[in-house]
């Protein structure tokens, strides 16, 4: 019995090396939160659309550039999780007064500051360096400069206006810019429509969400338009604008030649719908509409992007 014992004793590991191992699962798991890892794959998805419709401007019988597609990725991805970590390392205070904020890692006490302030420089870092070694120098410099206006302008400016949105729609709307440029080395018209289309897409997607969580970003002080202006008009306007301004944006590419008119039809339907979601909340200012603008939001771009990128002329 004893020799049996012994027998199924080796084969099972100490206890302190199986809480070793839980311990630094559970680690990386905290750290990987920091990265927000759904945010990073939408960048990524936006950045390879990009790159799509940058290279569908290449001459034609050019090899496909698949280290710069690779790097492309890598590059926008190590960016965008390293801009996500720092901001929450910037936030931490403000993170641990609102209910949807307050269990992530740094407002816990589940990460130190000084480690999430190390991972964040280090994957910013590492995100421009892979697109300067791919030989990507306008992708580097443009998710270089995506990382610095997200964390050190659009972030402390959350504090201080309601004009902070419209700031931080720049970098939020760049992926496509670096995917472009990685494929193209440069930008044109079809780049700068596509960018413009996610900007003003972020108005109405990041207001429907202020008036949905207004009373916790209040209780942060964040200065968003639904806690400066809590009659809701001003957002409900901003809201109908942006989502009116959706129609020609979402036009655009066909009349300015680079896709057809299957994506004219396609993203005017779309932009209709979230037109209506967006006519909906105004005249009925709940937090059921709220959402539901929200959601539509969220169907209308990958929508949108993907039949641009496919409807090539």
């Amino acid at each position: 019995m004893t020799q049996i014992t012994q027998e199924i004793g080796a084969g099972v590991p100490p206890m302190d090396s199986w809480t070793t191992r839980v311990g630094w699962t559970r680690r990386l798991q905290e750290l990987g939160a920091l990265t927000k890892p759904r945010i990073t794959l939408m960048v990524v998805i936006t950045t390879s659309i990009g790159f799509a419709l940058g290279w569908s401007t290449v001459v034609a019988d050019a090899h496909f550039p698949w280290v710069a597609l690779i790097a492309a990725l890598v590059g926008s991805g190590l960016s965008c999780m390293g801009a996500s970590t720092l901001n929450q390392w910037w936030e931490r205070d403000t993170d641990g007064m609102m209910e949807r904020t307050r269990g992530r890692p740094l407002p816990a006490g589940r990460v130190s500051p000084t480690e999430a302030l190390v991972l964040g420089l280090a994957l910013s870092v590492a995100g421009s360096a892979a697109l300067v070694l791919a030989g990507l120098p306008l992708a580097a410099l443009l998710a270089g400069a995506t990382v610095v206006s997200y964390v050190a302008i659009y972030t402390p400016l959350k504090r201080v206006t309601p004009l902070a949105l419209w700031v931080g729609a720049a970098p939020g709307a760049a992926p496509p810019l670096l995917g472009f440029a990685a494929a193209a080395g440069r930008l044109d018209a079809l780049a700068i429509s596509v960018f413009a289309l996610m900007y003003m897409w972020q108005v109405p997607h990041f207001l429907a969400i202020a008036w949905l969580h207004r009373h916790d970003y209040a209780r942060a002080g964040l200065k968003m338009l639904p806690v400066v202006k809590p009659d809701g008009r001003s957002t409900f306007a901003q809201i109908l604008i942006t989502s009116i301004a959706m129609l020609p944006l979402g036009m655009a590419p066909t009349w300015l030649g680079y896709a057809g008119w299957t994506s004219f039809v396609v993203c005017t339907l779309a932009a209709t719908w979230l037109l209506v979601g967006a006519i909906r909340l105004v005249f009925q200012p709940t937090r059921r509409q709220a959402r539901r603008l929200f959601l539509i939001t969220l169907a209308y771009l990958p929508i949108a992007l993907a039949i641009i990128s496919i409807d090539r002329v």
